[in-house]
């Protein structure tokens, strides 16, 4: 993340830019990046695999968050009061310090850089994980509703290890660079040793969140 600033006499003003390379490392391949949660994703997960679910958008059941407008900018005023007009959320929250965002700087909060992400992005609701699984990076729900909503979460799923991020991240990845370098990120934290997520799901739990 690089800062541009500009000086005009006792004016000043400055702006955030992201900068990506055109071109990516090589990573080691050991994870299977899908959008669905396929028969091949299921077995490569029941036989110790590492999964990166990154399906797309649109492909959530109602219940599961498929419902939800995300936005990048922030809900007008509430639902309630709106007659449910999009968008309906108020951002991301997360740790810009987690070793899966160590290749896509951020802050806690929402910033240009998630522009993309978040037009190509499904609300996962957690409302049916077990409590204890806390997403890497959060979706903040209107306060009406405030249901429990994710962009990206990390658990152990048969004998093998998943991230699902609700991010499309294959669509048109040519033309967006913020979806190749996230996705970069995420795989080259997959196949670290920091990757070792604490929480337990079963694999049909997440199979239910699609239609």
């Amino acid at each position: 993340m690089l800062t541009l600033t500009l000086e005009a006499g006792i004016f000043h003003n400055h702006w955030d830019i992201w900068v990506y390379p055109a071109n990516l490392p090589d990573v080691h391949e050991d994870v299977l990046v899908t959008q669905k949660l396929d028969y091949r994703a299921i077995e490569y997960l029941k036989n110790g695999g590492k999964v990166l679910l990154t399906p797309v958008k649109g492909s959530l059941k109602a219940e599961k968050g498929g419902d939800i407008a995300v936005g990048f900018s922030s809900i007008f005023w509430n639902t309630a009061w709106t007659g449910k007009q999009a968008p309906h959320t108020l951002g991301i929250l997360c740790n810009p310090h987690h070793p899966a965002l160590a290749a896509f700087p951020t802050e806690y909060y929402t910033s240009w850089q998630w522009w993309d992400a978040m037009s190509h992005c499904n609300a996962i609701n957690m409302s049916d994980f077990p409590a204890d699984l806390k997403p890497i990076v959060r979706i903040i729900d209107d306060w009406f509703t405030n249901r429990p909503l994710a962009m990206i979460f990390e658990a152990n799923a048969g004998k093998g290890k998943i991230v699902v991020c609700g991010v499309d991240l294959l669509t048109d990845a040519r033309n967006r660079p913020e979806a190749r370098q996230l996705m970069y990120s995420l795989k080259n934290y997959m196949n670290g040793k920091e990757f070792n997520p604490v929480t337990f799901v079963e694999v049909e739990n997440i199979e239910r969140l699609f239609r």
